[in-house]
């Protein structure tokens, strides 16, 4: 159904649903591509994959915009709840006004999003949704406001007003019903929400308003307004103060409202939502799939240059697990493999899928997958049987998670780092990774103008400098911007003063030990996985973080013993004292151990084995589907059609719709035109013609000679369909003598920006147009005199003109034409610079 609401709509797509028949059979939904070494019943198990995978990142966000905007939800429902109830200090109008307010809650949604205006109807009774289309005038407008809260009152009840007392559309009717109602079920309060305020008519609104006021304490209306248009930061004027007159607004008594939007919110649920650590106690992450530099990179340049409402992003993300498990076979094991430790279940399941003969190709790639990855001296992957697969894809699982947690633990390390450093009045690591702790600050509050100075997803993309750190430097240039990072904060590190070390201790290990248990037990990657980069014994031997903590905890109990000694040396002027340098020594022990240890934690999750099961890594995203280049498209289809149309039954060759195919142009090449792909132009569909042709031409084009060249391309068609019919038990396609069976009659160019002639100036078009005629006809009659049954030319003429009417017409539609007055016989080209 088309939404005739929509501002935002530029284009119109018209599905083709080619020649209705009525013994036409219903197309057959399109089966599974086939991938190699795939499952017998791999796109079952993907497809379950997918939905599984999906619900649980769905769920998750929804989640998360729940807790973002209950603060607001929640103080809308507060000032609806408080309205007309006698202990709001605003709620009773001004004795002195001698009219009354009607409560007004205007809630600047910029996103548009229906989750939150759900949230808040979820929490009210008795209310009635008023949208652009009802209030055409003001009858309609009225007539809705009171039928619908008659029939939201009573669902299954049929209200009738009797045409010699009061109309429908007359508001005494709600009253009358209101005041009729039992002191036990009345309601308090009647909100009446109004949907994409900006597309109501002004002049109706205010009528509306005017009348709803006359009504009101003695009927408890409340207004509840969805704005759609952003309200200023520095301005606390909205759409409904800049629209309505000052005579409509003494009517409403208005509190403004902000929903939480914009490109902070979209970053905290990104962030929260992929980059946060797990809070459970197992290894078991609420999400199967861990997105990948590229689906980011899309997510923040499409958010920043596009959309960045909630709907793009589960768009984004649905189309990012969507391809991930359509791509990958080995995808199906996120259905398989989805408990740590396995369960029973689990490893009943995969025996019976890998115990299939059919499934010999994908345990092939199995084993070789992960015989490629392990050590040498691990025994339990040597044997390829079954038995010892299954254990080795438990443990690529654990191993894989663990990496994935590790350079999520080195971004919270950093930013942590950054924060820590920003509120003691330093510039900490850089603009880029924020001003000040973002994980404090309350999201819902409202961003100032000075907010904007700073880049918009800069955390979300440091996240992807950690993903991309070892990555060729000239494809991510900003992988270098990692590891300058990580440098920089052994940099710092080296400079902390006494006290700063000792309090950056002591918020190192809190944040450490409030780690969960199952994490800092099992993010354990030995020095051997760790890369050349901590050869010897310069980085740590592991990643767990029990050790980790015991060792800071060493530190910091000599920090503070050393800490007595360095003021007694300071208040002495002495900086060559042992507690200054035990100081330096210690600065400069965990400045080397944080370098170590943030490289061990980055290593690369692309070195795991089977890291593309849950990983989608540097994976392109189909960009294409969400932000089409329509006019390209419109054009290669016209150029190339043959890339485009697939038909299941061929058309009739010489048909408007009939595309050649390859092999038919290898065994036919009498036409000397070409297309750019080498295809004849008279194989190709009536409009491709025309626009072949009108690429041809200069600015204006003379429609006859248009028509003159098509009418040519046509004959062609002609010939080719009479020879492949046989005649009297010979066939007609015999070789003809004379001239040449194809004569390519070309638009004529004078120039560039030069104007043709109408065929009607001077007396020298009906010339040129008989001679045009006499040549292209010669051919056909020898057709008529061949072929005794063909159609009289009167017929054909018809025909051709039909259908090049009709292309024209298309291509109009298209808008690659424009018709002037000055020439009635010319139109003007509307596209002239057509690229590869």
């Amino acid at each position: 159904m088309v939404d005739l609401n929509e501002a935002d709509e530029t284009v119109l797509y018209i599905p083709f649903k080619g020649d209705q028949q009525q013994d036409a059979k219903p197309l057959e939904p399109l089966a599974p591509p086939n991938l190699p070494f795939d499952l017998p019943n791999g796109p079952e198990l993907r497809w379950d994959a997918y939905k599984a995978a999906w619900s649980k990142c769905s769920n998750q966000i929804q989640t998360l915009l729940h807790q973002l905007y209950e603060p607001v939800v929640a103080e809308v429902v507060e000032k609806i709840e408080l309205a007309y109830s006698g202990d709001y200090d605003n709620d009773i109008p001004l004795l002195a006004l001698p009219y009354a307010e009607i409560p007004t809650i205007a809630v600047a949604n910029p996103t548009s999003d229906a989750y939150f205006l759900s949230s808040i109807v979820s929490q009210l009774h008795l209310i009635t949704h008023l949208y652009p289309s009802d209030c055409v005038n003001l009858t309609t407008a009225m007539k809705a406001i009171v039928n619908g809260f008659l029939f939201a009152s009573h669902p299954a009840s049929t209200f009738r007003s009797s045409a010699k007392t009061l109309a429908t559309y007359d508001i005494s009717v709600l009253l009358a019903w209101y005041l009729a109602q039992e002191p036990e079920t009345k309601p308090r309060r009647l909100i009446l929400l109004l949907h994409d305020f900006e597309q109501f008519d002004p002049g109706v609104v205010q009528d509306m308003f005017y009348i709803c006021s006359q009504h009101v304490p003695a009927l408890p209306l409340i207004l509840l307004i969805s704005l759609s248009s952003p309200q200023s930061p520095l301005s606390p004027h909205s759409y409904l103060h800049v629209t309505y007159p000052l005579a409509t607004l003494k009517l409403l008594r208005i509190q403004s409202m902000v929903v939480p939007s914009g490109p902070r919110i979209l970053e905290e649920v990104v962030i929260k939502t992929f980059v946060n650590l797990p809070s459970d106690v197992d290894l078991n992450d609420k999400l199967d799939i861990v997105l990948g530099p590229a689906v980011l990179e899309y997510l923040t340049e499409y958010a920043t240059q596009f959309n960045h409402s909630v709907p793009a992003l589960l768009n984004i993300l649905q189309l990012a697990h969507l391809k991930h498990f359509l791509t990958n076979p080995l995808t199906a094991l996120v259905s398989l493999v989805h408990h740590v430790p396995l369960t029973t279940s689990d490893v009943s399941a995969l025996n019976t899928t890998l115990r299939n003969p059919a499934s010999a190709a994908f345990r092939n790639i199995l084993t070789h997958r992960l015989d490629f990855c392990r050590s040498d001296s691990d025994d339990t992957n040597s044997d390829s049987s079954l038995p010892a697969l299954i254990p080795a894809l438990h443990a690529a699982h654990i191993q894989f998670r663990s990496r994935s947690h590790a350079i999520r633990l080195a971004f919270s390390l950093l930013q942590g780092f950054h924060e820590f450093l920003v509120e003691r009045g330093y510039k900490g690591l850089g603009t880029h990774w924020g001003s000040g702790n973002s994980t404090t600050t309350p999201v819902h509050t409202t961003i100032s103008a000075s907010s904007f100075r700073y880049p918009q997803y800069s955390r979300l993309q440091n996240y992807i400098n950690l993903l991309q750190l070892h990555t060729h430097t000239q494809t991510h240039p900003r992988s270098n911007q990692a590891a300058k990072d990580i440098t920089y904060t052994r940099t710092l590190l080296r400079k902390l003063k006494p006290e700063e070390l000792r309090a950056y201790l002591d918020v190192l290990i809190a944040y450490l030990e409030g780690m969960p248990n199952g994490l800092a037990d099992n993010l354990g990657i030995d020095g051997e996985d760790q890369g050349d980069k901590n050869d010897g014994n310069d980085g740590p031997k592991s990643l767990s973080l029990t050790e980790a903590i015991q060792m800071l905890e060493g530190w910091r109990v000599e920090a503070d013993e050393a800490y007595g000694t360095y003021e007694a040396v300071e208040m002495e002027l002495d900086m060559n004292g042992d507690g200054a340098e035990k100081f330096k020594m210690m600065n400069e022990d965990l400045a080397e151990w944080m370098y170590n240890y943030l490289r061990t934690l980055t290593q690369p999750i692309g070195n795991t084995p089977l890291w593309d099961v849950w990983y989608t890594g540097s994976e392109v995203f189909p960009s294409e589907t969400l932000n089409p280049s329509i006019r390209a498209s419109i054009v290669a289809g016209l150029l190339r059609p043959e890339d485009f149309a697939a038909p299941t039954e061929p058309a009739i060759a010489g048909s408007p719709f009939h595309v050649r195919s390859q092999e038919e142009h290898k065994t036919d090449r009498t036409s000397d035109s070409e297309s750019e792909d080498g295809f004849p132009i008279h194989t190709l569909p009536d409009i491709s013609i025309l626009f072949h042709r009108y690429l041809e031409s200069g600015k204006m084009i003379n429609v006859y000679d248009w028509f003159e060249s098509f009418h040519a391309v046509l004959n062609v068609q002609r010939r080719e369909a009479k020879a492949k019919i046989p005649s009297g038990g010979e066939k007609s396609g015999r070789k003809r003598k004379g001239k040449a069976a194809v004569k390519n009659v070309s638009m004529e160019k004078k120039g560039k920006g030069k104007e043709k002639e109408s065929p009607n100036e001077k007396g020298k078009g009906n010339e040129r147009a008989k001679n045009m005629n006499s040549d292209l006809n010669e051919d056909e009659d020898m057709d008529a005199q061949d072929n005794p049954d063909s159609d009289s030319e009167e017929h054909q003429q018809i025909l051709i003109q039909a259908r090049f009417i009709r292309a024209l017409h298309e291509l109009d539609f298209l808008g690659f034409i424009k018709h002037t007055r000055r020439r009635p016989d010319h139109v003007l080209r509307t596209v002239f610079e057509v690229g590869d």
